[in-house]
């Protein structure tokens, strides 16, 4: 069956990547097996609309389901997890039915963009994407995977979004820029001279960190909108903006650009395909829509080294690649960057 240009399995073969822990013979049977019978049945043939299954609906058929569980397969669910880490008991009775539809997800990723009104963890909808591209996400699709993403969440809600649920809906769009990024720099992220920063206590300064002198040069990733959030995230250091940004505005005012280059940004990174649907609509994109209001690439602001302060976002691997090549952390100087 094809759904979104993508061949969708009907067989009961479980196939995944990476879990805390293998599921028994029990919840692929009596879980894993039903769902996905229950999904094939409520897939509209005669329709090119997607996602059309609506999670409310799907959620009072998962609480039956759950309820008819016994224990034994209720802890193998939670301990297969999500994103390699088992879920705790408190994490799985917050919110069960779209815990354990995250749990299935993984068996099934490809049925992901199938589903209205619920929102996707960032790894559930990137391997989503993933499926769909036919690749996995690398430095040349992922500004088409996140557009891909865009498109299918402005089409996911046919309600209006709870408190709970709008908040659960930023947190995601950050994480899944964030992720998207980090599977893009993959090949050149080491753990050493360059890394995603995980520790709380400097999360503030940014998302990824590479090794260099005379100031460590730090990635600040954020999602559809920038100033802001951007603006908090420095602290007179040199730091890069990355992000998937859809306002030319926020990059076209001198004196946001001070802003900017005040708390330590050494360049903004801008997506040069269409993100928006209003984008999508004109043919339009955030960079080569703030290099016309400047006149030409040649008219784009510098930064204090001189060098171009606005850039297209599929010029960062290739910037920092070369920083890299500079295997000596003594000798790898971020001043003309």
């Amino acid at each position: 069956m094809n759904i979104l240009d993508l061949q969708v399995r009907e067989d009961e073969n479980v196939e995944y990547k990476t879990v805390n822990k293998d599921p028994s013979d029990d919840t692929i049977q009596q879980f894993v097996v039903p769902l996905q019978r229950y999904v094939l049945d409520k897939i509209n043939k005669e329709t090119d609309v997607y996602p059309h299954i609506d999670f409310d609906l799907t959620r009072v058929f998962m609480c039956q389901l759950i309820d008819s569980l016994d224990k034994t397969i209720i802890d193998n669910i939670k301990a297969i997890g999500i994103n390699g880490k088992a879920v705790s008991t408190s994490e799985w009775s917050k919110n069960r039915e779209h815990k354990a539809l995250m749990v299935f997800l993984q068996f099934y990723p490809e049925y992901g963009n199938l589903f209205t009104n619920v929102h996707l963890l960032a790894s559930i909808a990137i391997e989503c994407v993933e499926k769909h591209l036919g690749e996995e996400i690398n430095t040349k699709n992922f500004v088409k995977a996140k557009q891909f993403i865009d498109l299918i969440n402005r089409q996911r809600w046919t309600r209006p979004q709870d408190d709970s649920e709008k908040q659960s809906g930023v947190s995601n769009l950050g994480q899944v820029s964030e992720l998207l990024l980090e599977k893009a720099l993959s090949e050149l992220i080491d753990q050493r001279n360059f890394f995603k920063t995980n520790n709380q206590k400097i999360q503030s300064y940014g998302d990824f960190v590479l090794m260099c002198l005379p100031n460590n040069l730090w990635l600040s990733v954020k999602s559809n909108f920038a100033r802001e959030r951007l603006l908090a995230s420095g602290y007179t250091t040199d730091i890069l903006g990355v992000g998937f940004f859809t306002s030319s505005s926020e990059f076209t005012s001198p004196s946001k650009i001070r802003n900017f280059q005040r708390v330590g940004f050494l360049a903004m990174y801008l997506p040069e395909i269409p993100i928006s649907e209003k984008q999508i609509s004109n043919d339009s994109n955030t960079y080569d829509e703030v290099v016309e209001y400047y006149g030409g690439e040649e008219n784009l602001p510098v930064n204090i080294n001189g060098t171009k302060f606005i850039r297209s976002l599929s010029q960062l691997h290739g910037d920092l690649e070369r920083l890299l090549l500079q295997g000596n952390i003594a000798n790898r100087i971020a001043s003309d960057f």
